[in-house]
């Protein structure tokens, strides 16, 4: 039973936590230390609002049209596996919000 709570417990916080940081996309952009090299045009053009793309050997989170990261989370893209790490490279799009919430729960779980 504790160890159910516990894990229930975790789960919750979990949860709040990427809540909570997702939330701040939708507010102040956050400036990189040092940017990438720019998106490409087939890249930024399309149906996606978001980009996920290994920023420094770290998740991040681009917005559509952005050239340096919105958000970076503390997951070290080189301890995922190879097909994560080479889509990371060439940038995963994301058509909307819940998704993005969905692939970085994937990410970071």
């Amino acid at each position: 039973m504790k160890k159910f709570f516990g894990f229930t417990t975790m789960s919750v916080a979990g949860a709040m936590l990427i809540s909570g940081i997702l939330l701040s996309l939708t507010g102040e952009n956050f400036a990189a230390q040092n940017p990438i090299s720019s998106i490409s045009q087939s890249q930024a053009s399309g149906e996606y609002q978001y980009w996920l793309r290994d920023y420094n050997g770290y998740l991040a989170v681009f917005g559509k049209e952005s050239e340096s990261p919105e958000l970076i989370f503390q997951v070290f893209t080189r301890n995922l596996p190879q097909y994560d790490q080479q889509a990371l490279q060439d940038g995963i799009g994301v058509r909307d919000y819940e998704e993005l919430v969905a692939r970085i729960e994937d990410f970071i779980s």
